[in-house]
């Protein structure tokens, strides 16, 4: 049977994707368990919602049952799947919700968990393909089915014999399981998933990338090949990757290599796809994208641009439509079913502002009539200002978008800038969010609580699932560095002043000053630097900075940093001279440090080389053309070569001669200088240097030199 499982953050594309009925499928939605949403959406969103503690920005683990199409009693099948998949990963207690499919007379499901516990750790999926596989081997055991050859199927018996499944392993040995080479998936879950996604088969992108391959060596042809087919070769995070017509990517050498195997051809290695493709530096996976978007929209023409997003309030005064001396006729209904018949039915809109502002204040803040007297002023002015971020951050929202839910969260909205086309919000609870319309991008990072259900709640709107950025690590001052003061209002500013006048973008905020490093959101308190995300380059030269200009050229690590990551800081540091701390690299960074370390100093020592030859050379002509300071200053062999060795006529030709024609050369006229040098000794006289003239002149008849 076929199971195959994907972790991630929810949402409504997850949604989507279980209760499509694409191609005729029908869709059943299971009993929940620990949720309370009615539909299939709300289950997932309360699954997320109740994530948002969790230390990780993936909390959904999603899985995928289909037993096979002979089977008589699949709904068994899956119930017996789950209940040993369950015990397998610790899900029994966890939130769940799911689907059953039946689509060409086969039923499946998908079943949706959430991996974090009630304290925020997480639920471990370590080796999940190997536990996957062994749950699937007891299930076709206990429900009679056919064993299947799975790929770790020999590290599955030999966990089923530590466990004391003797009989299951016995039978999958007796099944021949564990004899001959591994099998290799047609597909992997993310792929066919992809695939059913896009409507773009994974064979014809194989079929098409393989005959691009073949068209010609030259890189240029395998890329106007696979264009001309409608893929696109882009830069990934861990190589090259194929971006198909529909926008799905594939790895490129994965896909050359499985197409050459179904073809039964050679295979087609990593080493040789990039052996054809270096020398060309192919665009980001966004650029890609952002380019084809271009394209897309330049041919739809300019349309109509409206608003971004449809102005609100806080409190749901503002005018929605009308002209405008028109209030909110629903407004006016509330405000006046609370204070009586004691006015026009049509008064003024500040005085009903007025009074639907004492209402909140009342309601929120949990004060009776007597203090809100007392403090009035405090409570309006919080009010005005909760009003007032709340109807920024609506016209820069997704249209639609019930800003008022978050009205109170809400302690800095940020509107796109000049080099920053995004928005970005603070909350209250120290959480950030920053969310790019045209792009489809939200992504939150800092605090978790609040700002992560603003990021769901932005990104449901927009189309898209939020990213969270996590804690990579954190770099501290060193500890002879000058001290730093105390995170205040005033030397966070002077830390925002300090960033930009370096040409970075930052940000004051209560827990210190937030800078953008490419893809990478760095927390600056003076004395450490916090960074979120994944560590980019322009990251670790925003850390050289640091190090350099305030920390006297050091740092130190902390935090929980991986090998690649401190291999990555300590090349940077090695490269720019500074001092780090509580870092030790390993043994490849430090031989390619080596390596490049003799590169320089062979270049240096080479490039020295060359100009002190230049010099010669030069030195050389001008003695051959009369000058004697110059001969005086050449070494001794080229000084006998010049003056004993060459007749009249010669020097005259040495003297017309270029410089790149007498450098070859130099160590051949050295070596007859010697010669020379060796036959006066022999005849026992002496070789003297002429003088310069008296006079001062440079230039003087070159028979003088004998």
């Amino acid at each position: 049977m076929i199971a195959g499982a994907t972790r991630g953050v929810g949402g409504a594309a997850l949604a989507r994707h279980l209760m499509s009925r694409k191609g005729g499928q029908t869709v059943e939605v299971m009993p929940a368990r620990h949720l309370m949403g009615d539909t299939l959406q709300e289950q997932i969103d309360d699954l997320v919602m109740t994530s948002a503690h969790g230390r990780t920005s993936r909390p959904v683990h999603h899985l995928h049952i289909d037993p096979p199409p002979e089977a008589l009693n699949p709904d068994e099948i899956i119930e017996v799947y789950l209940k040993h998949y369950e015990a397998e990963f610790g899900l029994q207690d966890a939130p769940r919700a799911g689907v059953f499919h039946l689509k060409d007379g086969r039923r499946h499901a998908h079943v949706v968990w959430s991996l974090v516990r009630d304290d925020g750790s997480i639920l471990s999926l370590g080796h999940d393909r190997l536990r996957r596989e062994k749950v699937s081997r007891i299930v076709e055991f206990e429900c009679g089915l056919r064993l299947t050859k799975g790929k770790h199927n020999r590290a599955a018996a030999k966990r089923l014999r530590e466990e004391g499944r003797v009989d299951v392993a016995d039978a999958m040995q007796a099944a021949g399981l564990l004899e001959g080479r591994r099998p290799v998936a047609h597909s992997t879950p993310r792929e066919r998933a992809q695939e059913e996604r896009t409507s773009v088969s994974i064979d014809d992108i194989r079929t098409e990338a393989l005959a691009a391959w073949k068209a010609g060596h030259d890189p240029k042809e395998f890329a106007v090949s696979l264009h001309a087919f409608g893929s696109t070769v882009a830069r990934g995070k861990r190589g090259l990757v194929l971006i198909d017509s529909g926008g799905g990517t594939h790895s490129l050498n994965r896909t050359l290599a499985a197409a050459a195997r179904a073809a039964g051809e050679a295979t087609i290695t990593a080493a040789a796809v990039r052996e054809r493709l270096k020398g060309i530096r192919f665009q980001t996976i966004e650029e890609v994208k952002d380019a084809r978007m271009e394209r897309r929209n330049s041919k739809r023409g300019e349309g109509s641009t409206g608003d971004v997003g449809a102005p609100s309030s806080a409190i749901g005064i503002a005018e929605r439509s009308g002209g405008r001396g028109k209030t909110d006729r629903r407004t006016e209904s509330a405000v006046d079913c609370n204070r009586g018949n004691s006015g026009a039915p049509y008064e003024g809109s500040a005085a009903s502002r007025k009074r639907f502002r004492d209402l909140v204040a009342a309601r929120t803040l949990k004060v009776d009539l007597q203090q809100i007297n007392e403090k009035k002023d405090s409570i309006m002015r919080t009010i005005r200002a909760k009003e007032y971020k709340a109807e920024i951050l609506a016209k820069v929202a997704p249209r639609g978008f019930k800003v008022h839910a978050f009205a109170d969260d809400l302690h800095m909205v940020k509107t796109p800038a000049p080099g920053r086309s995004s928005v970005r919000v603070l909350t209250r609870d120290g959480g950030w969010v920053e969310f790019d319309i045209p792009s489809k991008v939200v992504r939150t990072w800092g605090g978790v609580g609040r700002a992560q259900l603003l990021a769901g709640a932005l990104a449901k709107s927009i189309g898209c699932d939020p990213e969270r950025l996590e804690i990579a690590g954190t770099v501290a001052r060193p500890k002879g560095a000058p001290r730093v003061a105390n995170c205040t209002d005033k030397s966070v500013e002077l830390l925002v002043r300090w960033w930009i006048e370096r040409g970075y973008t930052a940000t004051s905020a209560p827990a210190g000053c937030w800078v953008s490093a490419g893809s990478t959101r760095i927390r600056d308190t003076g004395e450490q630097l916090e960074f979120h995300g994944v560590l980019s380059d322009a990251a670790i030269a925003a850390m050289m900075v640091k190090a350099r200009d305030a920390w006297d050229g050091g740092l130190r690590l902390e935090g929980d940093w991986s090998q690649a990551e401190k291999d990555k800081i300590w090349m940077a540091a090695k490269r720019q001279g500074i001092e780090l701390e509580n870092c030790s690299p390993s043994s490849f960074a430090e031989r390619t440090w080596q390596l490049e370390s003799e590169n320089v100093d062979w270049r240096n020592r080479t490039i020295s080389a060359i100009r002190s030859k230049i010099v010669e050379a030069q030195e050389l002509v001008n003695a051959a053309q009369g000058d004697k300071s110059a001969l005086r200053v050449l070494p001794r062999p080229l000084q006998a070569f010049l003056a004993s060795y060459l007749d009249d006529e010669q020097r005259v030709s040495l003297a017309s001669r270029a410089l790149a024609d007498i450098i070859p050369e130099l160590d051949r006229f050295r070596d007859l200088g010697i010669a020379e040098l060796q036959k006066i000794e022999a005849e026992g006289r002496t070789f003297n240097v002429p003088k310069p003239d008296e006079r001062g002149g440079r230039r003087e008849n070159i028979l003088s030199l004998r």
